[in-house]
Parts: C-alpha cells; sequence; structure tokens
C-alpha cells in the first residue's frame, strides 16, 4: 500500500509542477492568461462542461446497473427454473436436451 500512496503523491506533484511551469512558461500576458482561465469559455466553462459529463456518466452508469440487475435476476429465476425441472424429472443427471451430463451433442 506504501508503494501506491508513493505513486499516487509522485504524479500529484509532477501533475502540479506542470502546471505551474506550463502557466509561467507560457508566451501569454498574466491577463491573457487569467482571461483564458476564468474569462468566458475559460475555467468556469470547463467546470460546467465537467459536470455535465459527470452527471451524464452517472445516469448511464444508473441505467447500465439496473439492466445488469435485471438481467441478473432473469437469469437467477431461469436457473431456478432448470432446476426445479430437474428435480422434477427425479434428478436422473440429464439436461434440458435429455442428454446425459458430458455427452457430446
Amino acid at each position: 500500500m506504501a508503494r501506491t500512496k508513493k505513486k499516487r503523491g509522485g504524479f500529484v506533484f509532477g501533475a502540479v509542477v506542470g502546471a505551474v511551469a506550463g502557466l509561467l512558461l507560457a508566451p501569454k500576458s498574466g491577463r491573457e492568461t487569467r482571461e483564458q482561465l476564468f474569462g468566458e469559455g475559460g475555467l468556469g466553462a470547463q467546470v460546467d462542461r465537467i459536470r455535465d459529463a459527470i452527471g451524464a456518466g452517472r445516469s448511464s452508469a444508473a441505467d447500465q446497473s439496473e439492466a445488469l440487475r435485471l438481467k441478473i435476476e432473469e437469469t437467477r429465476e431461469r436457473l431456478r427454473g432448470q432446476m426445479e425441472g430437474d428435480d422434477a424429472a427425479g434428478g436422473a443427471g440429464e439436461d434440458s436436451s435429455g442428454a446425459a451430463p458430458g455427452a457430446a451433442t
């Protein structure tokens, strides 16, 4: 676990250093950089786009989760029905095709 924290810390440190270096070495004036970050279409618009993307991702994940839950429930019911069918047939070890388990079909 310590190695993971070190890697994560190194990544964050590198990202911060890179961002600072990019801002300091950019060929724009401070005013132009601030306008780009905070002005129209700048940081505020990017935050809004990120929030929209997160909302869409949550919605999609919820939809997929529900679809997966329904598929699991359908499969569970189908398997229960097959098991009950085998039990009703006396548990002779045959599948729904009538062949013995492991038999070539």
